[in-house]
């Protein structure tokens, strides 16, 4: 009889459902994207914008981190997860919570679903938060510091929660919602930590390059919590975003995200099915963090030049589709075998999902740019037919909403079925 545990089923449904909000969301803020670039939307649509926020951070990225948690803490330490039932309620609620709040959003104004929201995602990312916590209190046998900075996504999650909580969701708004992509960010840095220098190298992180970064990313929540409270202090924005970028930089040093070691034998040995999930490894990384890069970038010039819608967008876009998204692009396919019983093959990958979100985020940043000028600049620049011009700005989300589509094709064709999966495919973290 094997003793392989199986921590992924019960990641599946927070999984799936994660993909389908990510897709909803993802459509509705291609539409609103078109919106802001001079489209006309019927009069129904205008009360849907609030339903992006829900389905991208309340469901898309609250599900999926959860869903993550639920399977790669236990798989660190190989024990059982605590509760599959109470993991199974924390998804219950939140999807209740997100219930709710479509209600609230796109229904009758006179209902206010605000209590039941709170109490249901709570109690649902309370359950979570124990039910990790209680896991990490056992230590894994190697490289023990990646629960530090899941314990500090924890933490991260805990904060934005309290700021909903408290009232204060509609302050220093641009700091409000980095708070929200970190907590998604720094599990991704607890998962790379473990992982990521065994896929590039077979060598282990640097531990000091990694103590620095998470010295850095605890002052960065409590700066960010308080400049969150207090809106008027500018410093407590730049120190935070400063504080980000050097947790950053110091964690891309831990991870050898840009290289730093001899990889000419490994290129040499390895071929075929190895080495096309190396090169899409190695590419994946490296345009992510130049994308959170620019993102925290751009969140300091919000800081220091004014607070430009340009700034803004791309500050978000920047991190959740360029860093986020294309991380979530990377390890998908690592953890899908042993949910699916499938194995993917990286041989049959391609990479047109990554150019599509490149030049996706290339056309937002010049159309937010061309946004923030004036009108007559716009005509000049647009002939008789300035509309026509930022309309084709307004496509930048459809070619996400392309990227992902063949994305899942891609990773539909590149599966072979096997049963049993070998156990060889079932511990990849």
């Amino acid at each position: 009889m094997s003793n392989t545990i199986n921590y992924s089923f019960v990641s599946k449904p927070f999984i799936i459902t994660a993909v389908i909000l990510l897709f909803l969301g993802t459509f509705i803020g291609s539409i609103w994207m078109m919106s802001i670039f001079g489209a006309d939307l019927p009069e129904w649509f205008h009360g849907t914008y609030g339903l992006h926020k829900i389905l991208q951070m309340d469901g898309f990225l609250t599900l999926l981190i959860m869903g993550i948690g639920y399977m790669i803490v236990p798989r660190f330490r190989n024990i059982q997860l605590a509760s599959v039932k109470l993991a199974y309620v924390s998804f219950i609620l939140i999807v209740t919570s997100l219930i709710f709040g479509f209600i609230q959003t796109v229904g009758d104004n006179d209902k206010n679903f605000s209590t039941s929201i709170i109490i249901s995602r709570l109690s649902g990312v309370t359950i979570f938060l124990a039910i990790v916590f209680w896991t990490l209190r056992i230590r894994p046998k190697l490289l023990g510091l990646s629960d530090y900075f899941i314990t500090l996504c924890l933490l991260a999650l805990i904060t934005v929660n309290v700021i909903e909580l408290s009232g204060y969701r509609h302050a220093s708004s641009l700091t409000h919602i980095q708070l929200w992509l970190l907590f998604p960010v720094l599990m991704i840095f607890g998962i790379e930590y473990k992982t990521l220098p065994a896929f590039l190298g077979f060598i282990r992180p640097r531990k000091t390059s990694a103590i620095a970064s998470l010295v850095f990313l605890s002052l960065c929540i409590i700066v960010g919590l308080a400049s969150v409270m207090f809106t008027n202090v500018l410093l407590l924005s730049i120190i935070f975003n400063v504080t980000l970028f050097a947790s950053v930089l110091t964690f891309a040093r831990a991870i050898y995200a840009f290289g730093g070691f001899d990889n000419r034998e490994i290129l040499r040995l390895i071929q075929g099915e190895k080495k096309a999930r190396y090169n899409f490894t190695v590419i994946h990384i490296r345009v992510s963090f130049l994308f959170l890069f620019i993102g925290i970038s751009t969140a300091i010039l919000f800081s220091l030049v004014g607070q430009y819608f340009v700034f803004y967008d791309l500050v978000i876009h920047s991190i959740a589709i360029g860093f986020i998204g294309l991380t979530i692009a990377l390890y998908l396919p690592l953890m899908l075998p042993p949910i699916i019983g499938k194995i993917i093959h990286f041989t049959n990958f391609n990479k047109i999902p990554l150019v599509l979100i490149i030049i996706s985020l290339c056309i937002r940043a010049v159309g937010d740019f061309i946004l923030a000028q004036p009108s007559s600049f716009l005509g000049h620049i647009g002939g008789s037919s300035p509309q026509i011009f930022t309309y084709s700005f307004g496509l930048s989300g459809w070619f996400v909403v392309v990227a992902m589509l063949v994305f899942v094709m891609m990773i539909h064709k590149s599966m072979k079925q096997v049963d049993p999966l070998p156990s060889s495919n079932t511990n990849l973290f």
